[in-house]
Formats: structure tokens, sequence, C-alpha cells
């Protein structure tokens, strides 16, 4: 695929019951980026009448291109990848196995590998659900950008906010873990070039870029003329 083709996704049509309440927000950021994106909502105590479709049993990753024609929810019991499970903190248990996995099967030592683990961004208190693309306003907004894209947004940061765009890179639970969760947690824009898992079932190319930002701060962005 070349640096100048459309992902697959870039052209589908929004469904119509998604153009009501907060959803207008991934509107707009289509609109103006010209790229496809997901409105991510954390629910905390509970998922409200929503109508939306379970995640047939696959990764966070898969689950963001699903929402691209129509809502999902995930949860713990339709969520079946390990680090989406603990950084969502569904089963702590998980934490060896990905250290065992990282040590096993990927050459890190047992040292670094627990390090890079325990500096996971992790969800602290319950979680019953999470939403993509429902009717709601979502704390959060991924797309999978061409880097091309990514400096546009990265001139409309400088140009709302005065300021540089810092930045941690992780390979590791990438769209789950360090785009969605870390924006959210730390409301700020967060990149990824992908994990292993995201790039071989998530639909992230060879030519994307992965990026989450805050709902309001994505408002912030969409406030000054492109």
């Amino acid at each position: 695929m070349s640096a100048d083709s459309k992902h697959p996704v870039d052209t589908l049509p929004l469904r119509p019951d998604m153009r009501t309440n907060g959803v207008d927000i991934v509107d707009k950021l289509q609109q103006r980026f010209r790229s496809r994106w997901v409105g991510v909502t954390f629910y905390r105590d509970g998922i409200p009448p929503i109508h939306a479709t379970a995640l047939p049993n696959g990764r966070f990753c898969e689950a963001v291109t699903h929402a691209y024609t129509g809502p999902v929810v995930v949860t713990r019991e339709n969520l079946h990848c390990p680090g989406a499970n603990h950084v969502f903190s569904w089963d702590d248990s998980l934490q060896t196995v990905i250290i065992d996995k990282l040590h096993r099967d990927e050459g890190f030592s047992l040292g670094i590998a627990r390090e890079l683990v325990k500096e996971l961004p992790t969800v602290k208190g319950s979680l019953a659900a999470i939403g993509l693309n429902v009717v709601e306003t979502p704390d959060v907004v991924i797309s999978y950008l061409q880097p091309g894209r990514v400096m546009h947004l990265l001139r409309q940061y400088q140009r709302a906010f005065g300021k540089d765009l810092a930045v941690n890179l992780s390979s590791l639970v990438s769209v789950c873990g360090h785009v969605a969760l870390q924006s959210f947690l730390e409301q700020r824009i967060a990149l990824s070039f992908g994990c292993v898992y995201s790039r071989l079932y998530g639909s992230i190319t060879r030519d994307r870029v992965a990026v989450g930002m805050p709902s309001e701060l994505a408002r912030g962005l969409l406030g000054h003329d492109g």
C-alpha cells in the first residue's frame, strides 16, 4: 500500500444512528483530518442502555475496526487479549503471563520484562465496559493515521496550544494501553506505532500510526480553523 493510498476503512460511511449527541465529534474529526476516528467511552459503574454490538470474542484493536461500521461494546467476557485485559484491570493474574511471554518468546530479560509491564498504564478501580462509537460523549477519540496526517494533527496542536507535543512510545500493548487508556488517564495526545498483535489483528497497516486524544483536547483543536 503506497503512502498516498487510502486505508480501506477511510471510505466507509457513518451509520445514521451514530450522528447524535457526543459522537458528532467523531464526524468533525473525520472531516478535519480526512481519516476514520472512533470515540471511546469508559463505563465505570455499569452499562447504560445503548444500541451496540458486543465484540465477537477478540482484541481491543479489532473492536476499533468493527466500530467503523457501528457501535461496539467491549467487556471482560468478550475480550481475549492478555495485554488489554491487564491494562483494563480485568485480570490481574495476566501480568505474569505477559512477562513470561516477553521473556520466553521475544528475548527480553526477565528483569526488563518485569519493569516494562510494571510501567504499563492500568485502570485504577472498577471498569464495567468500554463503548466504541456509542451514542455518548466519548472520553477519548482514536484513529489510525498516515504520517502526513499526524504531522497535520501536530501542526493543529501547536497552533492551538502554543507548545511542542511530548509523547512516550512503546511497542507493548499499544492501541488499548498506550493509545486509548494512556490518553484518557493522562489527558494528552498519545501515539503508537503499534504492537505485534495490533499490526496482525487490528488492521493497522505499515503506513499507519495509532493516535489517541482526550475529547476535551480534540474540541480545542476543532475550535481552531484548520
